[in-house]
């Protein structure tokens, strides 16, 4: 069974939120290390083009690409 974060759900899931502010994506690896879903603004993540005319946002934050320590702060957490 999977991790269940404290909104509902699963700690594995890539969420987004829309707000007045802009968009808020939540990272799949960061959830796993810190328990609970971590958002960072969809700018952050960066592109990936996909070679069919198709440009989406990366899967992972830029920290858990690199596998560095955190240069980029979360937006929002789940409490």
């Amino acid at each position: 069974m999977e991790d269940i974060c404290s909104c509902g759900k699963p700690l594995r899931d890539a969420l987004t939120l829309k707000r007045d502010d802009g968009v808020l994506k939540s990272c799949p690896e960061c959830p796993c290390r810190a328990g609970r879903h971590v958002f960072y603004r969809e700018d952050d993540f960066g592109t990936r083009d996909m070679g069919d005319s198709r440009v989406i946002p990366q899967s992972w934050c830029p920290t858990r690409r690199s596998d560095s320590i955190p240069s980029t702060r979360p937006a929002l957490e789940c409490d």
